[in-house]
C-alpha cells in the first residue's frame, strides 16, 4: 500500500468508498468514541454499530452496541448507560440506579456478543443497513471477548456518600450478582461493584471518570486488553479483598511486575498470596502513584512514542479516507492492508517509545544519505520475538525525474522494502512475520508518501534464498549490518529517592531488568 504524496496532485484521490464512522449519537457516546480512537485508534473502533433485523438488509437497523473495538484477535463490546439519580434514600436511589445503569447495560452486551457470533454478516455502520462493518471479525476459535459496562449519573452522588474523592466505585469482589441492587443483601453497599455475572464471562463496569483514568493510562489495545484479563482473574481469584476506588486498583497494578516482565497484581514486596490471604487497597494508591518521580519521568519519556501512534494513523487514515494507492500489478484488500498497521498497533506503550526513537534517529540520518535502513527485532528467547519491524528513507533524486519519474521511484522503493523484508526473514528464523516501512527523508521539499509491507515467514527454497542474495547485492544493501542491542526503562530514573512501594521486590526487579535487556 502506497499513501498519495503531496507533490502529486493538490489533493488525494478518491479511490473507493470512504468508511464512514458514527461520532455516537449522544455527548457521552461521543466522548467515548474519543477515547477510544485514542486508545485503539480510529481504523478498529466503531460507534453505534447497527444489526440487521432482516435477511434481506436494508431499513431495519438496531443498534448492536454503544462502541465495537475489532482488533483480531480482541473484540471489545461497551454498553453506555446515562441514568440521572434520584432523590429517594441512597440503598432505593442505588439499587434503582443499578439495575438500569449497569445490569440493563450488561444485557445489552449479552445480545450484542450473542449477534456477533450467529450473525457476522448481518452487521452495518448504518441504520438503513446499507454499508456493511467493514473489518472481519477474529475467528471464534482465536476470539478474545472483552465485555466493559459504562455506567454515568452516580459520580456526584458517590462522592456525597463517600465524604469526597473521585466518586469511582469500590472495587468489592465478594458483591456478586443481584445482590449489587438488592438492600437486603449481606454485602450490599453502595457505589460497590463486584463480579455482576459470577456464572458467566466477566462483566466490567466502569464509572465515566474511572473509564477516563484507565483509557488515558493504558491507552494502546495491548496496555488495556492485559489489564482487563488480569483484573478480571484478580477479582474472582479470591485475593483482592477491596480496592477503595478503580484508580487505586490501577496504581497497584502499575507499580508492580511479574516473573514475565509484565504488570500484573502480584503480592506486596516480601509477601506471597498464602500468607496474606487477601488485600485490601486503600485510598491513596493513585495520588502517590500521579505525584512520584519517577511516573512522572515515564510519562516525559512516553512523548516520543506518540511518533508510532501518529505513523498509524497515517495508514488507517488513507484506509478509511478510500485513498490508499495501490501499485500496479496488485489489487487493493482492506483485510490485507489493516493486517500491516494492526501489528503496529499491537505494540505497548513501552514499545512504541523505543520504536519512536528509533524512526526518529533514521529520519535524521536519512537527510544525509540516499538510503537508510533500521530494523528493530526482538532475540529469539524474547516475549516480544514474532513481529519484527523496520524503516527505510530513500531519497528521490533529480536524476529520476529522467527515468521514469516518481512513480518509478515509488515501484523501486516497493523493491527495496520487498527486498528487507524477505532478508530479514531468512536472516531470523524465529521471525513470523516483519512490517516494513519506507518514506523520503524529511527536508526534500518535493511532498512525501509513505509505503508499508507485511510479509510472513515461510519455507524458504535455495532458489528463494539465492535471489533474495542477487537483489541485496544489486541494492548493495544488507552487506554490514551493525547490531546495536537497546536498553530502556519503562519508569526512568531520575535524581530522586525512590519511594520503596514502587521498587518490587528483588525477583520484580530482575524480571523487569530482563524484560529491558529483551526489548531490542
Amino acid at each position: 500500500m502506497v499513501d498519495k504524496p503531496d507533490n502529486v496532485g493538490e489533493y488525494f484521490e478518491q479511490f473507493r468508498p470512504a468508511i464512514v464512522r458514527s461520532e455516537g449519537s449522544t455527548e457521552s457516546e461521543r466522548y467515548l468514541a474519543t477515547l477510544a480512537d485514542r486508545t485503539f485508534l480510529n481504523l478498529w473502533s466503531y460507534p453505534n454499530p447497527y444489526r440487521s433485523q432482516k435477511l434481506g438488509g436494508a431499513g431495519d437497523g438496531k443498534e448492536i452496541c454503544d462502541l465495537l473495538v475489532v482488533c483480531d484477535p480482541h473484540i471489545l463490546i461497551f454498553s453506555e448507560k446515562d441514568i440521572t439519580w434520584t432523590d429517594k434514600p441512597v440503598d432505593v436511589a442505588w439499587s434503582r440506579w443499578c439495575r438500569r445503569a449497569v445490569f440493563d447495560a450488561a444485557a445489552q452486551l449479552k445480545g450484542a456478543e450473542r449477534w456477533l457470533s450467529e450473525f457476522p454478516d448481518r452487521m452495518f455502520l448504518d441504520k438503513l443497513c446499507e454499508v456493511p462493518f467493514p473489518l472481519e471479525l477474529p475467528a471464534p476459535e482465536r476470539r478474545r471477548v472483552h465485555r466493559i459496562v459504562v455506567a454515568r449519573g452516580a459520580k456526584e452522588a458517590g462522592r456525597q456518600f463517600f465524604g469526597g474523592g473521585l466518586g469511582t466505585f469500590v472495587v468489592l469482589p465478594s458483591l456478586k450478582g443481584n445482590d449489587h441492587h438488592r438492600p437486603d443483601a449481606e454485602n450490599f453497599m453502595p457505589f460497590s461493584i463486584g463480579d455482576i455475572d459470577p456464572a458467566g464471562d466477566f462483566v466490567h463496569v466502569f464509572d465515566d471518570v474511572s473509564l477516563d483514568i484507565v483509557m488515558r493510562e493504558l491507552d494502546t489495545i495491548s496496555d488495556f486488553t492485559e489489564y482487563l484479563d488480569k483484573r478480571a482473574a484478580f477479582i474472582r481469584s479470591g485475593r483482592l479483598a477491596s480496592a477503595h476506588g478503580e484508580e487505586d486498583l490501577l496504581a497497584y497494578y502499575a507499580i508492580r511486575i511479574n516473573d514475565e516482565g509484565d504488570h500484573d497484581f502480584t503480592p506486596p514486596e516480601g509477601r506471597t498470596w498464602d500468607e496474606i490471604g487477601s488485600l485490601a487497597i486503600e485510598h491513596g494508591n493513585w495520588a502517590r502513584f500521579i505525584n512520584d518521580p519517577r511516573y512522572k519521568a515515564k510519562k516525559l519519556a512516553d512523548e516520543v512514542s506518540y511518533t508510532w501512534d501518529r505513523l498509524i494513523e497515517t495508514f488507517t487514515g488513507h484506509l478509511l479516507a478510500g485513498t490508499s494507492i495501490v501499485l500496479e500489478g496488485h489489487s487493493y484488500s482492506l483485510t490485507n492492508s489493516e493486517i500491516a498497521v494492526r501489528h503496529m498497533a499491537f505494540q505497548n506503550r513501552f514499545l512504541r517509545r523505543s520504536h519512536s526513537q528509533a524512526i526518529l534517529g533514521a529520519l535524521e540520518i536519512g537527510r544525509t544519505t540516499d538510503v537508510f535502513f533500521r530494523a528493530m527485532l526482538s532475540p529469539a528467547g524474547s516475549k516480544h520475538n514474532e513481529t519484527g519491524f523496520f524503516f527505510m528513507t530513500l531519497k528521490y533524486l533529480r536524476w529520476m525525474d529522467e527515468r521514469g519519474g516518481y512513480e518509478q521511484y515509488r515501484q523501486m522503493r516497493t523493491f527495496y522494502i520487498q527486498t528487507y523484508a524477505q532478508a530479514l526473514l531468512m536472516k531470523h528464523p524465529h521471525l513470523r512475520q516483519v512490517v516494513g516501512i519506507a518514506m523520503e527523508p524529511p527536508g526534500q521539499g518535493r511532498g512525501s508518501s509513505e509505503d508499508i509491507i507485511f510479509a510472513q515467514q515461510t519455507d524458504w527454497t535455495e532458489e528463494d534464498r539465492k535471489q533474495n542474495q542477487d537483489d541485496c547485492a544489486n541494492l548493495n544493501i544488507m552487506g554490514r549490518v551493525r547490531e546495536t542491542p537497546h536498553h530502556g526503562e519503562e519508569f526512568p530514573d531520575v535524581a530522586f529517592a525512590r519511594p520503596k512501594r514502587f521498587e518490587g521486590n528483588r525477583k520484580q526487579r530482575r524480571a523487569m531488568a530482563a524484560k529491558s535487556r529483551r526489548r531490542r
